[in-house]
């Protein structure tokens, strides 16, 4: 273990950040609660005396915080043995209790305060090069845009074998299609001959539930999943005005197979775009929704579907179970950004959308019965094990997937149980969109 991060709970947004961006440049990090197994105290000791470099994130509260100071006291014993280095990362101008002055004053800070954060967190890489022994970065390795600092990928997780993933896919439209339904008809309302273009559509039944509408008289769905394509073109064999096309989410010749599609189908232009969990697949979302925007006609309307665990929350969670199980969505190489939804808007903007609504922000067991807590959980929760399983089979030395199938051993059935406590409240990270261009 390369790095331990030592934070007080407001700034866990930054240690996340900080965290996703040294990890992606293949510096190994702790930091709780993600990775605590066992007595929390002891997992905290033992990872001061194994770490290289300890990161403080630094503010007025955190200088004041019993916990932080028992931490930086615990790296000051190694640091006067030229065992670790310490390393402050400033957020705030405040002033510094008398005891964390006395262990930080001298040390080289990382100023967070004057300059963005990411630039921040790339000046701390930077300073961990040299200590670490890490493979200094040239101008042209370097990352150059904050959502490539976070390691964007395009995604494509889906497997024609994966039935545990087929059949989640499917549970997942049939939980959000009520919610759903409302936000359609809105946008569509009044509206006839539309021709619609779903993007990225892993549920051809779904697609299809949700396009095969009076108001559209033309469909257009791509799929990157070839046995998706054929299933999806098998269900609507006798409807002409239904297709499904291949297309590859990170090919560079996105243009030419839309326009493909448009001729086959006699589309001159769309007046709907469905993007469905397809965001949080791509690499560069602008870059790939500037060209669909190209094929969208004067006054086209866009649903958009999408993820942002920022907002999930559980309570009660005495036993932090559902917070150590958040922490496994950051580890999951399969499950593509999962902050794409608060990037919606401000994407949308950016492509000239004239109105934007963000229809609903996260979706609660709070008014839910049985039925719909018992997708939520399957939908929500399931793909955990299944992916982790799927990292191991294709990487068995894989640790990181051995440690969190293990806690899912020995805690998921209990993660399960509290779900459906009658006093217990649980807000998943599901944000809707309507736009207008």
């Amino acid at each position: 273990m390369d790095v331990f991060i030592s934070y007080e709970h407001q700034s866990k947004s930054v240690a996340d950040n900080i965290c996703a961006v040294l990890e992606s440049k293949g510096v190994r990090c702790w930091y709780a609660p993600r990775d605590v197994y066992g007595d929390y105290a002891t997992s905290i000791v033992d990872a001061i005396e194994a770490c290289k470099v300890f990161i403080l994130i630094l503010n007025e509260n955190a200088s004041n915080s019993p916990h932080v100071l028992n931490e930086v006291e615990m790296a000051y014993k190694r640091i006067m043995e030229g065992e670790i280095t310490i390393v402050p990362f400033k957020l705030d101008e405040g002033m510094l209790s008398k005891a964390m002055e006395y262990y930080v004053k001298r040390l080289h800070w990382i100023d967070a305060v004057s300059e963005p954060l990411e630039q921040s967190i790339n000046k701390l890489y930077d300073q961990l090069v040299p200590i670490l022994g890490l493979k200094e970065e040239t101008p042209e390795t370097k990352e150059k845009t904050p959502e490539t600092n976070l390691q964007r990928k395009n995604v494509q997780y889906y497997s024609p074998e994966d039935f545990v993933e087929i059949k989640r896919l499917r549970m997942e439209d049939e939980l959000l299609y009520d919610y759903e339904l409302p936000f359609y008809d809105k946008l569509l309302f009044g509206k006839t001959g539309l021709a619609a273009l779903d993007f990225d559509s892993l549920n051809p039944r779904g697609s299809l539930r949700r396009l095969n509408r009076p108001e559209i008289a033309k469909r257009v769905c791509f799929c990157y999943n070839e046995d998706m394509v054929r299933e999806g073109n098998d269900l609507c064999a006798e409807d002409p005005d239904t297709r499904f096309f291949h297309l590859d989410n990170r090919s560079d010749d996105i243009e030419d197979k839309i326009e493909c599609a448009m001729k086959e189908m006699g589309i001159e232009g769309f007046d709907f775009l469905n993007l469905t969990m397809a965001i949080m697949d791509l690499e560069n979302p602008f870059k790939t929704l500037k060209k669909l925007k190209s094929f969208l006609n004067p006054g086209a309307v866009a649903y958009v579907r999408d993820v942002d665990d920022g907002v999930v929350f559980a309570y009660p969670d005495e036993n932090n179970l559902f917070g150590q199980f958040k922490e496994f969505y950051k580890l999951d190489l399969l499950s593509g950004s999962r902050h794409s939804a608060r990037q919606v808007f401000n994407l949308m903007r950016k492509l000239g959308a004239r109105d934007i609504r963000l229809e609903r922000c996260g979706l609660s067991t709070a008014s839910m019965d049985f039925n719909k807590r018992r997708l939520l959980f399957d939908c929500w929760f399931g793909f955990i094990p299944n992916d982790f399983r799927r990292m191991l089979a294709e990487n068995p030395s894989d640790e990181v997937a051995k440690d969190v199938l293990k806690w899912i051993g020995e805690y998921y059935d209990d993660l399960e149980e509290k779900f459906f406590d009658d006093n217990f409240l649980f807000h998943s990270g599901y944000f809707m969109y309507t736009v207008r261009f």
